[in-house]
């Protein structure tokens, strides 16, 4: 079976179904049919992060046409566009295009959500505890609250 290794960028998604179209500058602008993104995981641990249109991204198609392949990733390719967002192998980070961003560091065991946005809300659900945090309010619904805990 026979492989070929495209890059194009993102020119429609289908989000409900973990999709998208792409095109190949180096083939006249020819646009795929609709190609599945690969996640990291699909089944119990979900894992969803679709590309966005106009991002460039890497496609393995078969050697048949383009009816038939899989959106592999998205390469950081420019170094100063595309430069990544941290250095240290020991941090997960994922942001946003609102600049919002999660960032954890396994080796610290420390983790930050920074949430500017001035009409952010982040809520936190477990079990029958609700905390909801908003830009001048935290509301806390629990069973039981204990202040100054040193558990």
């Amino acid at each position: 079976m026979n492989q070929m290794i495209r890059q194009g960028k993102v020119t429609q998604t289908f989000p409900e179904t973990g999709k998208v179209r792409v095109e190949f500058p180096d083939s006249d602008g020819v646009e795929s049919k609709i190609l599945p993104v690969l996640f990291k995981r699909t089944i119990d641990n979900c894992d969803y992060d679709m590309p966005d249109k106009g991002e460039q991204v890497v496609c393995i198609v078969l050697a048949n046409g383009m009816e038939q392949g899989f959106v592999i990733g998205s390469p950081y390719s420019d170094p100063e566009a595309d430069k990544t967002p941290v250095d240290d192998q020991d941090k997960k980070h994922y942001k946003w295009k609102d600049g919002t961003f999660f960032e954890y560091d396994r080796k610290k065991h420390h983790g930050v959500l920074d949430m500017r946005e001035p009409d952010g809300v982040f809520e936190i659900f477990t079990g029958t505890t609700h905390i909801r945090i908003e830009p001048h309010h935290v509301y806390i619904r629990a069973d039981r609250i204990d202040e100054n805990d040193d558990r």
